[in-house]
């Protein structure tokens, strides 16, 4: 499906997502579950816009958090089924996490012990669940991407497993669940190749379990994504287990679905580079830093060509004094920029909006729907919300 936005109605700097691309993607998830009987809930983390939860609402029922602010976030704007991890838990939040989730997971049998009491003394049923690292290697170029790295904190692996209930047991009772998270943007392959290693280590434990959470980092609503090769491996997986699968797409929900829309304030020339420099009303530091952490990510820019296929060469730098709020890759066009182009970053709605700041007191961009061919401001930031997080 293809956008419709025009980028020249937009007010920069914004995000602006797309309803119609936003709900081809619901759809698809959609899909997935009714074909499956798997639950398939939205990911706050990848992306939270909560005025925009009633239409995710028409296709998925639940949310999945990572801590007490997401829970009750995910609560107010899906009701009950809310499951929640997180690498630990404060005694002082645990109440309230008890009261704005259905589903725990802990990270380690340390956290279970710790609470499990406090879970079973609650007055409504709270599924628990544990977070598995079956240490695969998904090649990520950066760690920050790999939740199974060497020193990586996330997730119970299978030598502490085995210790745990060779020590004890009766350590999984009360769990009804597992749950492993260890794609970043992957396809189908990847998940079938890594569910093969994961039912090696762990398959003796899932018939014991009422769910597995697949995790997210799945391509699911990418055009080119195997969905009914998903289908399949999911209703395998809960045929063999006897078990209800759970995924947790984060990206997938609004993947090529919403933009980063700015303007061009300055060019720049210098003599001893074959490229011009645009200063964008925006901040890369600020509002798109994954790809300052990770060059490799893909950051497309509509209408650019890549290094050499057009006559036109830029880079972009944000507004900020930061000498390092740029992005390192030389972007080609057909024709020469000019001071007041509109600029749209593409797919920079997921992990992007969720982790802006308001560093150097650089405008924060509004939140903006693209509907029936219109803009729909959600939101608009003003100097009462720079202030008011100083202090």
């Amino acid at each position: 499906m293809k956008s419709t936005l025009d980028p020249s109605k937009i007010d920069t700097p914004a995000f602006v997502i797309e309803e119609d691309l936003l709900r081809h993607n619901l759809d698809v998830l959609r899909h997935v579950a009714n074909k499956t009987g798997a639950v398939v809930l939205h990911a706050l983390k990848a992306w939270a816009t909560w005025q925009l939860f009633p239409i995710v609402k028409e296709y998925l029922n639940g949310a999945e958090v990572s801590s007490l602010n997401e829970a009750r976030l995910g609560r107010e704007g899906f009701g009950p089924n809310v499951h929640m991890y997180a690498p630990a838990y404060k005694q002082e939040e645990f109440d309230d996490v008890m009261k704005n989730c259905s589903h725990i997971i802990f990270n380690s049998f340390s956290q279970l012990r710790q609470f499990k009491n406090q879970v079973g003394k609650y007055k409504e049923h709270i599924s628990v669940g544990l977070r598995i690292n079956p240490e695969i290697s998904t090649k990520e170029k950066h760690d920050a991407w790999n939740p199974c790295a060497p020193d990586s904190r996330l997730g119970i692996r299978m030598d502490e497993f085995n210790q745990e209930l060779a020590e004890n047991p009766n350590a999984l009772d009360g769990v009804e669940g597992l749950h492993f998270h260890i794609f970043f943007e992957r396809d189908l392959g990847d998940l079938r190749a890594a569910l093969i290693k994961i039912e090696k280590k762990f398959g003796s434990y899932f018939q014991q379990m009422k769910w597995i959470n697949f995790g997210g980092g799945q391509k699911i609503t990418d055009d080119a994504y195997d969905v009914k090769g998903l289908i399949t491996l999911i209703n395998n997986f809960q045929k063999k287990y006897g078990v209800q699968v759970h995924c947790e797409p984060g990206a997938a929900i609004v993947w090529h679905a919403g933009t980063l829309v700015a303007s061009i304030l300055d060019i720049i020339t210098r003599a001893d580079v074959p490229y011009k420099v645009a200063i964008l009303d925006i901040s890369f530091e600020a509002h798109l830093t994954d790809f300052i952490l990770s060059p490799d990510l893909e950051l497309t820019i509509r209408g650019a060509g890549k290094e050499g296929e057009y006559q036109y060469a830029y880079t972009f730098g944000g507004g900020t004094c930061l000498a390092g709020d740029k992005i390192d890759r030389i972007y080609t066009f057909k024709r020469p920029l000019k001071i007041g182009d509109k600029v749209a970053f593409e797919d920079a709605i997921q992990y992007t909006l969720v982790k802006t700041t308001m560093f150097n007191g650089i405008q924060h961009p509004s939140i903006v729907l693209w509907k029936n061919g219109k803009p729909q401001v959600l939101r608009t930031f003003t100097y009462e919300d720079f202030k008011n997080r100083m202090g």
